[in-house]
């Protein structure tokens, strides 16, 4: 082992016994190549170490600080919580949290809620660099600052878009608020089928070609709720086909920013901005602010720009100024990195735990789909279990799980299919959880052999 392996072993057990406390300021560099007869250079090593395993941050002209979020993961929520996407607040870092929020608020204390309805001109700046870490490649005058997809989604749903037409194609199974509010609103909608192969593109040209469809709402990739990923092929035809018929695309990359996927270009990038709208959002990775991120075409602009002034007197789009501000010093700090990060590496123990524990599922009973993108992953339960009860019995184990239903907007579906939700569960809880879920649903369907 070398030494700065041995020194980090020391600070990581020394953190571990709480003799460094949550947010406490580390030894310096030199204090501790003095204490270890080292150089410099080992001590770095031996942060670098740490920081990889988020037990540490550097702050820059300050130093090492003991990450705040570390005890919490074996304390991270109550019970067995598979059925929710909403992370907790406490599962951001609250000491970075609290550093951005006071850079935020130092740094607008002179400034009023007087802004543009594009939002806080210095952080739209920022923007277009941030998106290009995404293939999303666009202007400033192109970016808008929402408050979430979803208010967006309500939003575009009863606005004119300019090819004049009239229905919405979504996905089928898709994201369940917005089905509740296409059921809620006088449109005409159509629906495609969605699973663990993706699309089929022929379907696709033929509602694109012969229906008046307005615009199609994708998402591409960590689908909610199958956990699926569309390839880039069939990415390029949807933009093809979108191009060639008129069609607008809403992509909705709400989690792109903590995908795996590799090689992954967004639908966006094949349309080369036009006729399409990117979304994504940081509820998710930032949970205590409600920010998120809207590209409009060129085509598309005026008419929004129009609405948004429209919808300022009953429905109020723009985050506030604090979240953006606080947003803007996340960007600026590298902060948001760091947090990104922290989750990839939490969800990649959980996706092997996944694939460890449903390999040897009985695939009669239950058919896992994934492809470990994202919080969700879905499966396909034998439709002779009945789902309602089995959600009771886990509950007597303190074990809460989605019944799919509600992700499709046609309500007689025959897809007997749950959701997992890895929001708010650590690697020890999902093995504990799903041996466990496994155990109740054989259990179930003995009734029925």
């Amino acid at each position: 082992m070398y030494k700065y392996e041995q020194i980090a072993k020391i600070i990581e057990k020394q953190i571990i016994n709480q003799k460094y406390k949550q947010g406490e300021r580390l030894p310096s560099i030199y204090q501790l190549s003095k204490q270890y007869h080292c150089s410099k250079a080992t001590i770095i090593k031996c942060y670098e170490t740490l920081e990889k395993k988020h037990l540490i941050y550097v702050k820059k002209q300050s130093g090492y600080y003991v990450a705040d979020n570390y005890f919490k993961t074996e304390q991270f929520c109550d019970g067995y919580e598979l059925n929710t996407g909403n992370p907790i607040v406490s599962a951001t870092s609250l000491i970075d949290a609290k550093h951005c929020l006071a850079i935020a608020i130092d740094q607008y204390s002179e400034s009023s809620l007087n802004m543009s309805l594009e939002g806080v001109q210095s952080l739209r700046s920022i923007l277009p660099a941030f998106l290009e870490q995404f293939a999303i490649y666009t202007k400033v005058d192109n970016v808008y600052l929402i408050q979430g997809i979803t208010q967006m989604l309500s939003f575009f749903s009863t606005a004119q878009f300019p090819n004049h037409k009239k229905t919405i194609l979504i996905e089928e199974p898709t994201y369940s608020y917005f089905v509740d509010f296409l059921h809620l609103i006088n449109i005409p909608v159509l629906t495609i089928k969605r699973d663990e192969k993706g699309i089929d593109i022929k379907h696709l040209e033929y509602l694109f070609k012969e229906q008046d469809i307005r615009f199609f709402y994708t998402i591409p990739r960590n689908h909610n709720p199958l956990g699926t990923v569309l390839d880039n092929y069939t990415c390029k035809e949807i933009a093809r086909l979108a191009l060639k018929y008129d069609v607008y695309i809403i992509e909705d990359d709400y989690f792109g920013h903590c995908s795996f996927t590799p090689r992954f270009l967004p639908i966006f990038y094949y349309m080369g901005g036009k006729n399409c709208i990117y979304l994504t959002s940081f509820s998710k990775t930032i949970p205590y602010i409600r920010i998120g991120i809207c590209v409009i075409d060129d085509a598309l602009q005026e008419v929004f720009d129009k609405l948004m002034q429209q919808s300022y007197y009953f429905s109020y789009q723009l985050p506030s100024l604090i979240s953006q501000a606080t947003f803007e010093s996340y960007l600026k700090s590298s902060l948001y990195q760091k947090q990104t990060q922290s989750i990839k590496n939490l969800l990649q123990k959980n996706y092997q735990i996944i694939k460890n524990i449903t390999k040897s599922w009985d695939q009669n009973i239950i058919q896992v789909i994934s492809d470990y993108s994202g919080y969700y992953f879905s499966a396909l339960i034998n439709d002779k279990i009945d789902i309602i009860k089995l959600q009771s019995e886990l509950l007597k184990r303190n074990i809460k799980i989605k019944d799919a239903k509600k992700h499709f907007y046609h309500l007689d579906t025959d897809l007997h299919m749950i959701r997992f939700s890895l929001a708010r569960i650590q690697p020890k809880q999902l093995k504990e959880a799903l041996l466990i879920f496994y155990q109740i649903l054989i259990e179930q369907s003995q009734f029925f052999e």
